[in-house]
């Protein structure tokens, strides 16, 4: 049977999925179901799905971990008061009032507490674990030596081992699958972005000596490191926004929008 082409086929959403959305807010949802589409039809090779299977893992880690420590999280509205006071000048001089003000410090007392209360959770898990873990040849391969990796890989067994104790995957199926299918898009479009951004020694050696009257005393490795890595930035952005146009424009996403939005 023929492959459907993507202007054949006509995305939909639930009223669910619509309900509260503007016409760019379901413009958003359409693009995600339209790269969810193209991601799963992409044929990953073995060493792309043992990647997708660990970053899927940790998602689903993270997401456990973040349920543990829901309950814990609050923001004392005198914490709030007491940092936008000292930093009042701050704000002012910015023209930011105290509702948005109020928001920023909101979102960082949260992070802030997010950060310190994973650690602990993890701390905790580590307390309780059995007296070792064991870790294949085939992780280690995948690491490739990487130490943050197989670090990741350890304390993933312990969450895995708590995890299963819960019957938590069983009991967040929805939840879990929504949270695959984000994995499933970031990781297509970080693949693809990989497979067309590239940088040659050539332009980071001619913007090193455009630039490098302003670099003071930054060494040249350090100098070509940065270079790299901003030219490599810049081009991911601009590629992965090339790529989802083109996957927005294949699938009709701005008229199907406003079929929706016109038909509220």
């Amino acid at each position: 049977m023929a492959k459907k082409k993507a202007e054949d086929i006509k995305l939909t959403l639930t009223d669910e999925e619509r309900e509260g959305l503007d016409n760019e807010g379901i413009k958003r949802v359409l693009t995600s179901k339209a790269i969810l589409k193209v991601a799963k039809e992409y044929k990953f090779s073995d060493e792309e799905k043992e990647e997708f299977e660990y970053l899927f893992t940790n998602e689903k880690h993270k997401f456990f971990i973040a349920k543990l420590i829901e309950d814990k999280i609050s923001v004392n509205e005198n914490d709030v008061t007491k940092l936008y006071t000292e930093n009042k000048a701050n704000f002012d001089a910015q023209n930011i009032p105290f509702s948005e003000a109020r928001e920023i410090i909101q979102r960082d007392l949260l992070n802030q507490q997010l950060v310190t209360l994973e650690a602990e959770e993890l701390n905790r898990l580590v307390e309780e674990m059995e007296d070792k873990v064991e870790i294949t040849k085939e992780e280690v391969l995948f690491s490739k030596g990487n130490s943050e990796v197989l670090k990741t890989l350890i304390v993933g067994k312990i969450i895995a081992k708590k995890m299963e104790e819960s019957n938590f995957e069983e009991n967040n199926k929805d939840d879990l699958e929504i949270i695959k299918d984000n994995v499933y898009i970031n990781y297509y479009l970080d693949l693809e972005v990989r497979k067309n951004v590239k940088v040659t020694q050539e332009e980071i050696a001619e913007i090193y000596e455009n630039e490098k009257a302003k670099l003071g005393n930054v060494t040249p490795n350090s100098a070509y490191q940065q270079i790299a890595n901003a030219l490599v930035n810049n081009r991911a952005i601009e590629e992965r926004n090339k790529l989802i146009n083109k996957i927005s424009e294949e699938y009709k996403i701005e008229e199907i929008a406003k079929e929706y939005t016109e038909a509220k």
